[in-house]
């Protein structure tokens, strides 16, 4: 431990003198080998920041500001979630439960103006949008892939509007304002194999109609192009400008990441452990019914016990009758697994699963553990964060929307000067009793009733409380205003 020595000397980190030593743990990733790491530390760990002799080294490259992972790394991660949502039961619930309670039966988009409703409308029912539906993948594959990519197509005679999702595994590249990361410019795509066939095939072999393409350009004046290629967009893929053509969603990141996270991401290792516990635990019930059978034959030379072994070669039907002299023993042998009630065990991967995907237990398939008072109790943080996952998508949906309407000023369908105001309603999540709550509403009319008539309580202050003790926030002066025009 030389280096340790040097180091300490460098960085005036010398012992006193008859000072006990201190104890400090050392982890050696070679002597590990790759068998001891887990998911975590290929990701987080040591590893891809380097080796152990590196930790007490700084970098010349400052590159502890960006939080992304390598795009290599990024990738990986994105293609597990992918695969886990797929193939895992448990993943697939996590995933499908925050999209039904952030839009249940959908969304209703209400707009002040008629001109502006039917534009919305038009949009909104187009067949290659299909928003109807369209909203649900959205907000499944943002939860999958912890971002979206909404790619804009755009009529220049009526402005008329369609969307694409662009898969986000496809981008590889994130160009943001040098003086502020949290303003993308441009997004890359890498070559996906499929611009030369579409380009071919719609006539415009130069690829002069896609965006980040040379018009009349082709593979034999740009060295390191693959032969017969048409377009640069081939090979070195292509650009989106930021906001005009393709528009970014992220959750889960931080102010100074490019990229999202999924909601799986850091439930990736615990899904796996899940699964492979009930694996082995499906393994030893299988083996637990298994027997085999031990035939001793006493007295018998080599020869003999090698017919038997012929006589026997295929094993005996369940039911069979066996019939020998007092020279052949026969034993049935069961494997002594011996294995223990790991019911605990199995709760205890659950209970890391739950935590961090924000979801009660009793929403993962385990209700055994929770009554009807301790599961309402327990809603309530979770029914925040699909309040926090509606706001995301209201954000994203109007977003869009804004684009629709600033497309159809443009082309002249809506007049310029109009109300352009529109409203988005998701689903309520607090489901409460309807009969108790209009008991207590009739209760509180009365109550402020009387106070007003004492004179202790003004309308404002009455009007105030009534809304506040029904949850709604309205604007108090307006609605008065409403009142006396009636």
């Amino acid at each position: 431990m030389a280096w340790q020595t040097t180091l300490r000397r460098i960085f005036g980190l010398g012992e006193r003198a008859g000072a006990a030593p201190a104890v400090q743990e050392q982890i050696s990733i070679a002597a590990m080998g790759t068998s001891a790491l887990t998911q975590e530390d290929w990701y987080w760990g040591p590893l891809p920041r380097g080796t152990e002799e590196d930790t007490l080294w700084r970098r010349l490259s400052d590159t502890w500001l960006e939080r992304d992972t390598d795009p290599a790394t990024f990738l990986e991660i994105l293609n597990h979630c992918y695969e886990a949502y797929t193939a895992n039961p448990l993943a697939f619930t996590i995933v499908e439960t925050i999209t039904n309670f952030t839009l249940g039966r959908g969304v209703l988009v209400s707009a002040a103006n008629r001109r502006v409703q039917r534009v919305l409308e038009t949009f909104w029912r187009d067949a290659d949008n299909h928003m109807e539906t369209r909203i649900y993948a959205l907000c499944t594959e943002l939860s999958v892939y912890g971002e979206q990519f909404v790619r804009f197509f755009v009529n220049p005679i009526d402005g008329r509007v369609k969307i694409a999702q662009v898969d986000p595994s496809t981008i590889d590249e994130i160009v943001c304002d040098p003086e502020n990361v949290e303003k993308p410019l441009r997004f890359h795509q890498r070559p996906v194999g499929t611009d030369a066939a579409f380009a071919r095939s719609t006539g415009d072999p130069a690829g002069a109609g896609f965006p980040g393409t040379v018009a009349g350009a082709t593979s034999a004046g740009f060295p390191g192009t693959v032969a017969g290629a048409t377009s640069l967009s081939e090979t070195e893929g292509r650009w989106f400008e930021a906001g005009s053509e393709v528009v970014q969603f992220a959750i889960n990141k931080v102010s100074n990441a490019r990229r999202g996270r999924s909601d799986l991401a850091t439930l990736l290792p615990w899904l796996r452990r899940y699964k492979d516990w009930l694996t082995d635990r499906v393994r030893l019930n299988k083996y637990k019914t298994a027997f085999l059978w031990d035939v001793t034959l006493q007295g018998a030379d080599a020869k003999t016990i090698d017919r038997k072994r012929m006589e026997y070669a295929i094993p005996l039907e369940p039911g069979t009758i066996v019939i020998h002299n007092e020279s052949e023993r026969w034993a049935a042998v069961k494997p002594e697994i011996n294995a223990s009630d790991v019911e605990a065990d199995g709760r205890a991967l659950r209970l890391m699963i739950a935590a961090g995907c924000g979801l009660p237990e009793h929403y993962l398939a385990d209700g055994g553990n929770a009554n009807r008072a301790t599961a309402a109790e327990m809603n309530l943080p979770t029914l925040l964060k699909f309040e926090r996952r509606q706001q995301v998508m209201e954000h994203l949906l109007r977003v869009v929307l804004d684009r629709v309407i600033v497309e159809a000023k443009r082309a002249g369908t809506l007049a310029a000067g109009m109300d352009e105001s529109y409203t988005i309603t998701f689903p309520e999540l607090k489901v409460a009793d309807h009969l108790v709550l209009a008991q207590a509403t009739s209760m509180m009319v009365n109550a402020l009733a009387t106070a007003k008539e004492q004179r202790w309580v003004s309308d404002e202050t009455a009007m105030r409380l009534l809304f506040q003790f029904a949850g709604e926030e309205v604007d108090l002066h307006a609605e008065r205003e409403k009142v006396r025009a009636m």
